[in-house]
């Protein structure tokens, strides 16, 4: 089954579907754009051309009929007011109203294409000639004051030329306005082409806008395997646990959300079930290493207490023994000296007694001295473990009462403690749990730091960090911790040792009460054969009664 769909090829997802739908749209409302950017530049280009041909005709039009009304009023001025400056004034008015009327008929020339504009072109610039001849006839006999032959020129001759130029341009102005009429109907017809081609390409869009938004929701909807609020409602639900509601599913599709969240939700009710066997199961182991934990806890107790009692017997026997037979010595000699009083003694007898009296007693009371200490120590070191009380106490001291108390251990294993404190280290903390860390400190020091080596040296020193925190550490000068030991030293049950002598809660006992009771930080730093360093942050004065609910520390 599972080869046969993973042949299946992969559908186009919704994501793709929305952006090549919308994508077409956004090309087809970009392609209307151009479209219609040209249809408008193609109308405007158009509108341009007729201002451009045509407008500029029936200007000139216009021209050369004002042009000529100008000079019909001047020849009739000429006739009324033949004075000769008036004269000399009317016949430059009819030299440049010829000129202008010159120079718009070439212009016009330039410009007629048409069949029917050409024509009636060349007939006004027929008809222009004559009027100028005879024009130039007129102003002959205004200057030779002829004025009776001018005026029968000017209504025979040129008021003729006049009327036939007059008639010539209006039918000139007649046809530019046809052709103007023609230009603006084509604008017009590109107007409408355009916009007719807007309207129609905007309906398609509009219309594939809809077509593809249904046929989108529809898939949507189909895919969700209904409304989307109906599918949110029942993923919230399943996020906050609720397995038991039912899912209504709507037809056969079994694709849809709706679907798969069914499927879903079936495996997570199997799936919870199969985790709540396995939490019970891991309840049960749990409740099991614990037990073991705490028997193991206890173990390493009685051999603590064991290992502390076997080497201040070691200790104690050499003082008592010495003392034991110091003390035999001095019974012998009262003894003899007993026997030797029937008869006169001798000074040199009571002497040599007194002499060796003298000297047995200080071997007694120096050895009898030296196993009181050893004795107060262990005293004072099995009550801090047993109270656990939280006292006043100089930190060297403590320390010190520490080391006396592990020197057995420590000669046995043939390694040198060396302490160095300053003496005004004032502590209001737990020596107790203090003690016990230190101890499995020096302890884990001794089993694991000096493999393979014939002696070592421990050294323990501390400095304030400030006015409420001291640095206490102890160092050796081992072999040290591997790199991929370090982050696993203070996990329980962690050891290199097992089956010789390790338990592996030696280090997690010490983070323990350092975290805990004293309420302090610890770590560890080491390098491969450059020995290894344990650094403990403890504040100088701990708040009266054990952190985190712990009113005794149970762990030594």
């Amino acid at each position: 089954m599972k080869e046969r769909s993973s042949r299946v090829q992969p559908r186009v997802g919704i994501g793709q579907r929305l952006a090549l739908s919308y994508g077409t749209i956004i090309l087809l409302l970009v392609g209307l754009s151009v479209v219609a950017v040209l249809k408008l530049k193609t109308l405007s280009e158009t509108t341009k051309q007729a201002l451009q041909r045509e407008y500029p005709k029936t200007a000139l039009v216009n021209e050369v009929n004002s042009q000529l009304g100008i000079a019909a009023l001047a020849m009739r001025n000429a006739l009324i007011f033949s004075e000769d400056a008036a004269l000399a004034q009317h016949q430059a008015d009819i030299a440049s109203a010829n000129q202008r009327m010159l120079a718009a008929l070439a212009t016009l020339a330039a410009q007629v294409e048409d069949p029917l504009g050409r024509d009636l072109l060349r007939r006004m610039q027929t008809v222009h000639s004559a009027y100028s001849i005879n024009q130039d006839d007129f102003i002959g006999l205004l200057n030779q004051h002829r004025l009776s032959e001018a005026r029968n020129l000017l209504i025979v001759d040129l008021h003729g030329y006049q009327t036939d130029y007059f008639a010539l341009l209006e039918q000139f102005s007649q046809h530019q306005a046809a052709q103007m009429l023609a230009a603006s109907r084509h604008v017009e017809q590109d107007y409408l082409e355009a916009r007719w081609l807007i309207f129609a390409l905007s309906g398609m869009a509009l219309l594939l806008s809809v077509l593809v938004t249904v046929l989108i929701t529809r898939s949507l909807l189909r895919r969700l395997g209904g409304e989307p609020e109906y599918a949110v409602d029942i993923a919230r639900r399943i996020a906050a646990g609720d397995m038991q509601m039912a899912i209504h599913l709507r037809g056969s599709d079994s694709s849809s959300l709706l679907h798969g969240m069914e499927v879903m939700r079936k495996r997570l009710i199997e799936r919870d079930d199969a985790l709540r066997c396995a939490n019970a199961e891991l309840q049960r182991s749990l409740d099991a290493m614990s037990q073991m934990q705490a028997d193991l806890v206890a173990s390493e107790k009685l051999a603590a207490l064991g290992a502390l009692v076997a080497g201040v017997a070691h200790e104690l026997n050499t003082p008592i023994g010495n003392g034991l037979l110091a003390a035999s010595t001095m019974a012998d000699a009262t003894r003899q000296l007993r026997e030797q009083l029937s008869q006169p003694l001798a000074r040199k007898t009571m002497n040599n007694y007194v002499l060796e009296m003298q000297t047995a007693s200080e071997i007694v009371l120096r050895n009898l001295g030296r196993a009181a200490d050893l004795i107060s120590s262990f005293k004072q070191v099995a009550a801090d473990r047993e109270s656990s009380q939280r006292r006043p106490f100089l930190l060297h001291e403590v320390v010190n009462e520490i080391c006396n108390s592990l020197q057995p251990a420590l000669s046995k294993a043939r390694c040198s403690l060396q302490a160095e404190l300053p003496h005004d280290l004032q502590m209001l903390s737990f020596p107790g749990p203090l003690g016990q860390v230190l101890g499995h400190l020096i302890n884990n020091a001794m089993l694991h730091a000096f493999e393979g080596r014939e002696q070592g040296q421990i050294r323990i020193s501390a400095r304030s960090l400030g006015a409420d925190q001291v640095e206490l550490s102890v160092s050796d000068d081992g072999c040290g911790i591997p790199e991929e030991h370090l982050k696993h030293v203070f996990e329980p049950f962690f050891t290199t040792t097992f089956g010789r002598g390790g338990s592996g809660l030696g280090l997690h006992i010490a983070f323990n009460i350092v975290t805990g009771i004293l309420g302090g930080k610890i770590r560890i730093v080491s390098q491969r054969g450059q020995g290894t360093t344990v650094l403990m942050s403890l504040p100088r004065e701990v708040a009266s009664g054990a952190p985190d609910g712990q009113s005794s520390p149970q762990l030594s």
